[in-house]
């Protein structure tokens, strides 16, 4: 199981994160390492037969319930 991450900035081309292993790295990530032009970030849970488990979409309006989130259970659709 892993997990994606498609961030969108403002003027400029999306970055593709992939190959995250666990929970606590995607919200790690998204605490740490988003810059101040990141829109959003669009959060993908793929199984081990490349099937999408979950997906969710941060805005920076949701984004301190996603990086509380203890499992992504709570939060991935």
């Amino acid at each position: 199981m892993t997990y994606s991450l498609i961030i969108e900035r403002h003027s400029a081309d999306p970055v593709y994160v992939n190959g995250i292993k666990t929970w606590p790295e995607v919200t790690n990530y998204l605490r740490h390492k988003l810059d101040n032009s990141a829109i959003k970030a669009e959060i993908y849970k793929w199984s081990s037969n490349n099937k999408c488990l979950g997906q969710k979409c941060v805005r920076m309006n949701n984004i301190v319930d996603i990086v509380l989130s203890l499992r992504d259970k709570e939060v991935l659709i």
